[in-house]
């Protein structure tokens, strides 16, 4: 399974997020790119780079399987991008790992349909699996292309 972990670029660690992915990575032999950000632990079973320029970020989301990453909305704007599967860890303050609270947009989200929401890093693993079947309401739910595509057969445009 090719899976990419993304914690942002702001300035604080996610070690409590990358330390499980790493340690996944390598009992189930995942191939996993982590983006480290901040964050001071160094992953020993997967490809990482502690930020990375965004055409290669895209580049590797669309090879993805699944996404993994913090509740921010810009990890989570680019794995929707993508349509890939998502699931997101939200970051808290109260922990140093952000700001602000990442946990009310990703219970929206999680409520809305559009991602796999978790809350206990023990949760980690079987909402990954969870992942590989699932379908966002990003994708489910968006039938502009094929009305589209419908219209553009009907007048013999496409």
């Amino acid at each position: 399974m090719n899976i990419v972990a993304l914690v942002g670029t702001n300035p604080y660690p996610f070690d409590r997020f990358i330390k499980p992915m790493d340690q996944l990575a390598g009992e189930h032999g995942w191939d996993v790119f982590i983006q480290t950000g901040s964050s001071e632990y160094r992953p020993y079973h997967c490809e990482y780079e502690q930020f990375i320029e965004k055409d290669k970020l895209h580049a590797k989301i669309k090879q993805a399987d699944v996404v993994v990453c913090h509740g921010g909305f810009g990890s989570i704007r680019d794995a929707l991008f993508y349509n890939k599967p998502i699931v997101a860890v939200p970051k808290k303050p109260e922990l140093g790992e952000a700001q602000d609270y990442q946990e009310e947009l990703v219970r929206e989200l999680e409520n809305t349909g559009y991602l796999i929401a978790v809350y206990d890093i023990e949760n980690l693993y079987s909402s990954i699996i969870a992942a590989i079947d699932f379908t966002s309401a990003a994708v489910a739910g968006n039938q502009i292309p094929g009305i589209v595509s419908d219209y553009l057969k009907s007048v013999n445009l496409a």
